[in-house]
């Protein structure tokens, strides 16, 4: 299975107070650092109980818990013939019992998943499925549908040899029908209309003016802005209209332990490795 993309980071930030999550001097540091894992993710997304399969990027998210005791939990696919078995993480849960997750990564073309789980060696229907078909040998599936994914995935940040990144933007419902903000709202992306776009980071002190996003001459569907940075670790988010929106092309995320809230995360790779 292909490495989870949700690079998530939890980080120590030194905030002081300022309304953008900026110090007194202008500029947010990371204390502590590291790299999350499913799990982790799991509590930064807010899945907390068993439900429905989630689709999330590239991935399906499946959960499962039973009051009762569970040692082993597993999923196994029709578009495979049942033939692997693909097992679930336990999470330990305070005076409950385990919280069972898998990450599934699915293909573009795939429209449906087919699947059952098994459960202490027991082949059961998925009590959360969101649909069932029963095959015909009177077996009741496990029936999810999958969201057409992008046709096309923009490289974002892009660096560039002068020492400048360019910082992209699009309402193009092929890449996302939805934008996240800082506070894990969803928020629909053809909701917005003639748009004011600013890029605000940890390397502009917050400042919610200073880099404006443009609409691109080559490609009117998207907004950048190109600015200098320097190498090293880099937090931001994008203001839409009074929104604070994590960015959908960059699916690295930091969070503040303090208020609780996220934004995107990019490490600026030195001039030598840029292209």
């Amino acid at each position: 299975m292909k490495a989870f993309s949700f690079a998530l980071f939890l980080l120590l930030f030194p905030w002081a107070g300022t309304p953008w999550g900026g110090s007194a001097g202008g500029t947010v540091v990371a204390r502590e650092q590291q790299l999350l894992s499913i799990d982790s993710f799991l509590r930064v997304a807010g899945i907390t109980e068993a439900g429905p399969p989630r689709v999330l990027d590239d991935f399906v998210i499946f959960t499962y818990e039973q009051k009762s005791y569970a040692r082993h939990v597993a999923i196994a696919f029709a578009h495979e013939n049942f033939e692997q078995k693909h097992t679930f993480t336990a999470r330990a849960r305070q005076d409950r019992s385990d919280l069972f997750y898998l990450a599934y990564p699915y293909s573009r073309g795939q429209e449906t998943l087919e699947y059952r789980l098994i459960v202490d060696g027991v082949w059961i229907t998925d009590p959360h499925a969101p649909g069932k078909r029963t095959d015909p040998r009177g077996v009741t599936l496990g029936l999810i549908s999958l969201p057409e994914q992008p046709l096309y995935r923009e490289e974002s940040p892009r660096f560039h040899s002068d020492g400048t990144v360019t910082f992209r933007f699009s309402f193009d419902q092929r890449i996302s029908p939805t934008l996240q903000t800082v506070t894990q709202r969803q928020v629909s992306a053809s909701s917005f209309h003639e748009p004011r776009i600013t890029l605000m980071g940890s390397f502009s002190g917050w400042d919610p003016f200073r880099h404006p996003l443009r609409r691109d001459p080559e490609d009117p569907a998207f907004y950048s802005v190109r600015i200098p940075l320097p190498p090293g670790q880099h937090y931001y988010y994008f203001l839409v209209d009074g929104e604070r929106v994590l960015d959908p092309f960059h699916r690295n995320y930091a969070r503040d332990r303090q208020h609780g809230t996220l934004v995107s995360s990019v490490t600026v790779p030195a001039r030598s490795r840029r292209n």
